[in-house]
């Protein structure tokens, strides 16, 4: 399980860059003075999940995957209500856990810090941290991502690689969003 979260931690962090390389103002320690105890809130909420259902890394994985790959990590995937991309097939099978981690991790921060961290970050700390639970090494993400005020529409939904894709198919969607071959291997076993 380890060998397979490193290379998880990996894609993660070059999803994150590629979807967002045109995104300036990115960096680790962008919440430092809003949001000092952060990480450790994120921390703590993610092991206790973890503890109960390790599966959450992978669904984790896969929410966040399903936030950057149509319009980038914005957290539009989490909006509720008309047209939200939650209702989308390829969203209707993300993990109720994993979506109820985040919440629960925005309502402690919120809390904690007032609304000065976006669910987009929170999405990406709590992925990271999952795949530290799951053996993982840390490493810093950038934050700083603004969450999205609407869902990304349906034909951007549908950029996400469906699983009937074969593998040329599967090459050429990953690589319009700035990813390779080993980034697909590394996701798919994730």
């Amino acid at each position: 399980m380890a060998s397979r979260a490193a290379a998880a931690v990996a894609v993660l962090a070059l999803l994150c860059a590629a979807v967002h390389s045109s995104e300036g103002q990115l960096s680790p320690t962008f919440h430092a003075a809003t949001c000092p105890d952060l990480e450790h809130i994120v921390e703590f909420h993610v092991a206790e999940t973890f503890r109960r259902d390790v599966g959450v890394a992978p669904a984790l994985i896969r929410i966040l995957f399903h936030d950057c790959f149509p319009q980038g990590c914005d957290a539009s995937v989490l909006l509720k209500g008309a047209g939200s991309e939650l209702n989308e097939l390829p969203n209707q099978t993300l993990r109720p856990v994993a979506l109820d981690l985040i919440e629960r991790i925005r309502a402690a921060v919120h809390r904690a810090c007032g609304p000065t961290v976006s669910c987009a970050d929170i999405t990406v700390l709590a992925t990271r941290d999952s795949l530290v639970e799951a053996g993982g090494p840390r490493f810093d993400v950038a934050l700083g991502r603004r969450d999205a005020l609407a869902p990304a529409t349906k034909d951007q939904v549908g950029l996400l690689p469906a699983p009937f894709f074969n593998v040329s198919t599967l090459v050429s969607s990953f690589g319009d969003r700035g990813l390779d071959v080993a980034d697909l291997v590394s996701l798919s076993g994730a």
